[in-house]
C-alpha cells in the first residue's frame, strides 16, 4: 500500500525499537504462517509495512506485503521480508511469511500495523474497519464506502478502479472534481501498460492516494483531499477504505464471473440448436436479468483494430472499459436486456418492451429500436476506446424464446457477410443481407464456384476498365445503386445521361448480357455482389469520371 499527498512516498511512525521477524509470526492474526526457508533468522528487524506496488521506493527494513506470489530475486532495496499468500517456487533471497489459506488479510495487516507502527494505529484502523463493514455487507457499493471514509477523515473522498474512471466520491467540491479529472487526462496521456503510476507519482499537493491491491497487482486507487503532512489517523482510515475497495472489487468480479458462465451455458445452448423447454430458458434468463418470454432480437459484435485486418482485441484493459461502457449504454436504453463477452465476441439479446397493459410492440418496431441501440453502441465505442472499431449486426426480431437459437443464427451470418464487405464499425442487419445470404453459403461451400461466375460475368470489364482507364464497373454499381435510374446515376457520376447509356452499352457489348433484360439485369448484380463477398473492391466513380477506390457497400 502507497500513501502520498504529492509524490510517492512510504508513511507511518515508527516505533522507537523495531518489531522483530520472530515478533510479527508470533501474532495471533499470523497463526499457522509458514517461513521461508524454515531456517531464515528471526531477530531480522521490521520498521515498516510497504504493499508490493512496483512503484514506491521502500522504507529500509521494510516488510513487503503481497496477496499473490514474491517477487523475484534479488527482493527490492530496503525490503526485509516478505508476506505473501502463495509460497514462493523459486528462490527468494529474503524471508518469506507465508499465510495459510482462509486467514483474514485484513486482520493480518492491522495486526502487523499494531506491531510495526504502534503509535500510528491508536485504533481508528479498527474503528475504520467496523465502519466500512456494514456498508460492505449490504452491498451498497463504493459510494457508501466513499461516503463512511469521508465522515472519519474530514474530507472529499473518491474511489477509482484501475482505468481511473470514477466508482464512487463523497464531499468532493466541483473543483476538486476538476482537479482530478485533469490529474487523470494526464496520467492517461502517458499511455504506459498502467495509468496509475503516472497518477500517484503526479505533484499534487493536498491530494493523498491509496493503491488498491489485488492479487495481481494494483486495481484501483483512492484519493482523498486532505492536507498534508497526513495524520497517522487519516493515513489508517484511507489504508482500511483501500481494503475495503478490494473486498467489493472481489465480489463484483465473482459476481460477474458467475452470471458470465451461466449466461454463456444458455447462449451456448441455444446456439448449438439444443433442446431447450420454453418454461426453463424464461426462467434461467430472469434469473440473469434478462426477460426472454416475447422473444428477443439477436445482436453480435466484434471489437477490432481498424489498421489491422481481422485483429480481435483482447487487452484486458481495454475490454473492461469497452463492456463498462456497453454495459452502462444497455442499462439506460434498454434494461431487461441479457449481454455476454466471449472468446472476443460481444452477444446482447435485446427483447421487446414489456407490455405494460398496452398493445405489444410491433416486431418492426422493436428491430428499429435495437437499430438505433447498436449505432449509439457504436458511438459509445469511440468515445471510451479511441482508436478500435465495433462492428455489429442484428437479427430479426423472433417472438418465440425456444427459437432464439435462429436469431443469434442470422446475426452471425450477418455479421460474417459485413466482414466480407469491409464494414468494419458499421451495423449489418440480417434484413438488408438480402440475395448476399445465398452468395455467403456459395462461398462457404463451394469458393470456386463463385470465383468462376464472378470471372465469366465481370471479367471482361475488369479487363477493359484495366486498360482503357474506363468506369465501367463502378458504372453498373452506381446504376444498380441508384434502382437502374438512369437521371439519378448520371446525377451519382457527374456526368451526362447519354454518357452513362453509352457506357451501359458498352457493357452489354463486353458480357453479352443486356442490362435491360430482368435475368441479365440480376446476373450482373449478383456478379458485383459475389465480388465484395470474394473481397474483391468494387471501384465507385467519381466526380468527373475519376476512379477511386472506396469499397461500396452492401445494397
Amino acid at each position: 500500500m502507497t500513501i502520498s499527498s504529492g509524490p510517492v512516498r512510504g508513511a507511518g511512525t515508527r516505533p522507537p525499537a523495531p518489531a522483530l521477524l520472530g515478533d510479527l509470526l508470533a501474532l495471533p492474526a499470523l497463526a499457522g504462517a509458514r517461513l521461508v526457508p524454515p531456517d531464515a533468522p528471526l531477530d531480522r528487524p521490521v520498521r515498516s509495512l510497504a504493499m508490493a506496488d512496483g512503484g514506491a521506493p521502500l522504507e529500509p527494513d521494510a516488510l513487503l506485503l503481497t496477496a499473490g506470489a514474491p517477487p523475484s530475486a534479488p527482493a527490492p532495496a530496503g525490503c526485509a521480508a516478505v508476506l505473501c499468500r502463495t509460497a514462493p517456487e523459486w528462490e527468494v533471497d529474503v524471508p518469506v511469511i507465508v499465510l495459510p489459506e482462509g486467514t483474514s488479510w485484513t486482520a493480518a495487516l492491522a495486526a502487523l500495523a499494531a506491531a510495526v507502527a504502534p503509535a500510528a494505529a491508536p485504533g481508528t484502523a479498527e474503528a475504520a474497519r467496523a465502519a466500512l463493514r456494514a456498508p460492505l455487507i449490504e452491498g451498497r457499493g463504493y459510494s457508501a464506502l466513499a461516503l463512511v471514509a469521508r465522515e472519519l477523515v474530514a474530507g472529499g473522498v473518491a474511489c477509482l478502479d484501475e482505468q481511473l474512471d470514477l466508482l464512487g466520491a463523497s464531499g468532493v467540491s466541483p473543483e476538486q472534481r476538476q482537479e482530478l479529472d485533469e490529474a487523470v487526462a494526464r496520467a492517461r496521456s502517458h499511455r504506459p501498460a498502467s495509468v496509475l503510476g503516472p497518477f500517484v507519482n503526479d505533484r499534487l499537493p493536498g491530494l493523498a492516494r491509496v493503491l488498491v491491491g489485488g492479487a495481481a497487482g494494483p486495481i484501483g486507487v483512492v484519493v482523498a483531499w486532505l492536507s498534508p503532512p497526513l495524520a497517522p489517523s487519516d493515513h489508517n482510515v484511507l489504508g482500511e477504505l483501500a481494503e475495503a475497495c478490494a473486498m467489493e472489487h472481489a465480489r463484483e468480479e465473482a459476481r460477474v464471473e458467475t452470471e458470465a458462465r451461466l449466461r454463456g451455458d444458455l447462449i451456448e445452448e441455444l446456439a448449438a440448436g439444443e433442446a431447450v423447454s420454453r418454461e426453463s430458458l424464461v426462467r434461467r434468463a430472469r434469473h440473469l436479468g434478462a426477460d426472454l418470454s416475447r422473444g428477443a432480437v439477436a445482436l453480435l459484435g466484434k471489437l477490432l483494430d481498424p489498421h489491422t485486418e481481422g485483429r480481435l482485441i483482447t487487452d484486458q484493459r481495454l475490454v473492461r472499459r469497452f463492456l463498462q461502457q456497453v454495459r452502462a449504454t444497455i442499462d439506460l436504453q434498454w434494461p431487461r436486456a441479457l449481454i455476454d463477452w466471449n472468446a472476443g465476441r460481444l452477444l446482447i439479446l435485446l427483447p421487446p418492451a414489456a407490455p405494460g397493459g398496452e398493445e405489444e410492440e410491433a416486431a418492426g418496431a422493436v428491430e428499429e429500436r435495437a437499430l438505433t441501440l447498436a449505432k449509439r453502441l457504436i458511438a459509445a465505442t469511440r468515445q471510451s476506446v479511441p482508436g478500435l472499431a465495433l462492428s455489429l449486426a442484428l437479427s430479426r426480431h423472433v417472438r418465440e424464446p425456444e427459437r432464439l437459437g435462429a436469431a443469434l443464427g442470422e446475426a452471425q451470418l450477418a455479421l460474417s457477410i459485413g466482414e466480407r464487405l469491409g464494414r468494419v464499425g458499421e451495423v449489418t442487419t440480417f434484413e438488408e443481407t438480402g440475395t448476399y445470404k445465398l452468395l455467403f453459403q456459395v462461398l462457404t461451400e463451394k469458393p470456386g464456384e463463385l470465383q468462376v461466375f464472378c470471372e465469366e460475368t465481370l471479367g471482361p470489364l475488369l479487363r477493359y476498365d484495366e486498360q482503357y482507364q474506363t468506369d465501367l464497373v463502378a458504372t453498373l454499381a452506381t446504376y444498380f445503386g441508384n434502382d437502374c435510374n438512369l437521371a439519378e446515376t448520371a446525377g451519382t457520376l457527374y456526368t451526362h445521361r447519354h454518357t452513362v447509356r453509352y457506357r451501359l452499352d458498352r457493357i452489354a457489348t463486353l458480357t453479352g448480357l443486356d442490362i435491360a433484360r430482368t435475368d441479365d439485369r440480376e446476373k450482373l448484380s449478383l456478379a458485383l455482389k459475389a465480388m465484395r463477398l470474394l473481397g474483391m473492391r468494387v471501384p465507385a466513380a467519381g466526380a468527373g469520371g475519376e476512379r477511386a477506390g472506396r469499397s461500396a457497400k452492401a445494397s
